[in-house]
């Protein structure tokens, strides 16, 4: 077990990398980072601060014995994680600023943060408020997401994704699969499938400039008596399936 504390300026930046295992996220107090570490090994790993950045490293290399292990870290709001694994859940219950994780299998699960780019092959992503850019790269595992202020961009072969609010550029690709956003309030969206349902719901109040295209799913549009009695920002939405259905709401 290692356990060390470690004195920051204001929020820190965590950078961890490890094979295996779990990776918690917890809120310290300001000013101060705790790092709790359970492993067998613990001479094969390097855990020291570099000005506000805090290291957390197993030094044998990917994959190799003795590199799993259960990690704490409690750091003040607001600061940047770094993590990568060969296979790890990843958990935060502090809010986060720029998040970058890339993992080959785990959960990976976030609170509220300033922006996050994610990279996994399996696992589920899930996250609350993002206040700015959010970029996720999956080749299965469903994906989550509360609120989006940014732009959004989503590459995934199979696994559903659900939005809830998404307020700037939307990109979507998806080989098999299931996508829905709960509110669309951006102007460019863009959402391609093979397979699965493609279901958005554009806030009301603005033009639309559609491209739905489908070979063999249906298409659902809103009831016309249903479409802004004035003229207000334009949205551009783009929606392409080989065989799913197509649905447009809309949402106040």
């Amino acid at each position: 077990m290692i356990e060390q504390t470690f004195s920051v300026s204001g929020p820190a930046e965590l950078d961890i990398s490890f094979p295996s295992g779990s990776l918690t996220i917890g809120s310290g107090p300001p000013g101060r980072v705790e790092v709790y570490l359970d492993t067998k090994d613990p001479e094969a790993w390097r855990v020291e601060q570099s000005g506000d950045t805090i290291i957390v490293a197993f030094e044998r290399g990917f994959p190799s014995r003795g590199g799993r292990a259960r990690i704490r870290v409690l750091t003040p709001e607001r600061s940047a994680l770094r993590a990568k694994s060969a296979s790890a859940d990843v958990t935060a219950r502090v809010e986060l600023g720029r998040v970058t994780v890339n993992t080959a299998s785990g959960e990976v699960e976030l609170g509220d943060v300033a922006s996050a780019a994610i990279k996994t092959a399996s696992g589920d992503v899930v996250l609350g408020r993002v206040d700015g850019e959010l970029t996720i790269r999956s080749a299965s595992g469903d994906v989550r997401a509360e609120d989006v202020a940014g732009e959004l961009s989503i590459t995934t072969a199979s696994g559903d994704a659900r939005f809830g609010r998404v307020a700037g550029p939307l990109s979507v690709s998806s080989a098999s699969g299931d996508v829905y956003v709960a509110a669309y309030a951006g102007e460019d969206l863009e959402m391609a499938t093979m397979s699965g349902d493609l279901d958005v719901g554009l806030v009301a109040g603005r033009t639309v400039k559609l491209r739905a295209n489908t070979l063999s799913g249906s298409v659902h549009l809103p009831d016309s008596r249903s479409a802004p009695t004035e003229t207000g920002p334009e949205v551009t939405v783009s929606l392409k399936s080989v065989s799913g259905d197509l649905r447009i709401r809309r949402v106040e």
